[in-house]
């Protein structure tokens, strides 16, 4: 039997036919996966702020019969968001004591970095940190609560000796940084607001400049998908717990993990010198 095409196949295919309003739900629902879920129609037409013809038309046109088959459609492809937004009603409905909270807290982040660590490519795990080795400068950054795993990675990479620049929150001195960013170089972003109007000049900025770029985001999109060489879905921890970062934390982590993996006697050598030089310093210190 000839499997029907998923959301992201759906979307590459039609979406050039969606009018503009349309493509404002698509947008709706790439971010907000986990209600559209458990909308009715009427529902989801009025929290997208659009008629419910509009709704109608939007997944027929995608090549859905239904309403409630294009619900399981998006409930397959979105299953680790979706799933958290169920783990984090539990924790809200059921339990009412901290003992209890606790225990779930940890447990659906651990869920989730199984999920994870099943959802992403060693391909592309290897063509990243290959490529952090080879660049002459890795540009990170990441606007929001995404500042943290971008800074650590930042701060974290030094360790190596790596070259890494660490692009600032403010938009209006961005370019100011990013302008001696060449074609040997690569830049690492991390996606974590729901608007993305400061994402595209950067993609746009490092591809015309041939800049290596890896998107890791917790939106699966086809623009951010085609506009980076590398692309990692890494949702947050968990939905209840949505300002947890303790995936794209852990995968930050992973990344010099594999890194230092990747380096071999090199990085070691480098770590070393990194504990001489912090015996030198301490002594300094005690002076």
């Amino acid at each position: 039997m000839e499997s029907k095409p998923d959301w992201l196949e759906r979307i590459k295919l039609f979406e050039k036919n969606l009018s503009r309003a349309e493509r404002d739900l698509l947008r709706y629902v790439n971010v907000n996966p986990e209600k559209v879920l458990i909308y009715t129609q009427k529902e989801f037409a009025a929290a997208a702020n659009v008629s419910k013809p509009i709704v109608i038309s939007f997944f027929k046109k995608l090549g859905y019969s239904s309403h409630r088959e294009f619900q399981h459609s998006i409930e397959d492809f979105f299953s680790t968001h979706i799933d958290s937004y169920r783990a984090s009603q539990n924790v809200k409905n059921k339990f009412d004591n901290i003992e209890d909270l606790i225990k779930e807290a940890f447990e659906v982040d651990i869920r989730a970095m199984e999920r994870l660590s099943v959802a992403v490519s060693p391909d592309s795990v290897t063509r990243t940190v290959g490529e952090i080795l080879n660049r002459r400068t890795i540009w990170i950054t990441g606007p929001g609560t995404a500042y943290y795993p971008a800074h650590y990675l930042y701060q974290r990479l030094r360790r190596y000796q790596i070259s890494s620049m660490f692009v600032t929150q403010d938009p209006t001195h961005r370019i100011d940084e990013l302008y001696p960013a060449s074609g040997n170089d690569m830049m690492i972003i991390f996606h974590y607001t729901e608007e993305d109007k400061w994402l595209s000049p950067i993609l746009d900025f490092a591809g015309k400049r041939n800049i290596f770029r890896v998107l890791v985001s917790a939106i699966i999109h086809p623009r951010y998908i085609n506009e980076s060489d590398v692309f990692f879905h890494v949702p947050r921890g968990e939905l209840n717990f949505k300002n947890s970062m303790a995936l794209p934390m852990a995968f930050s982590n992973m990344l010099l993990l594999a890194l230092e993996n990747a380096g071999g006697e090199e990085i070691q050598k480098k770590l070393k010198g990194l504990e001489i030089a912090r015996s030198e310093w301490n002594e300094f210190l005690r002076d």
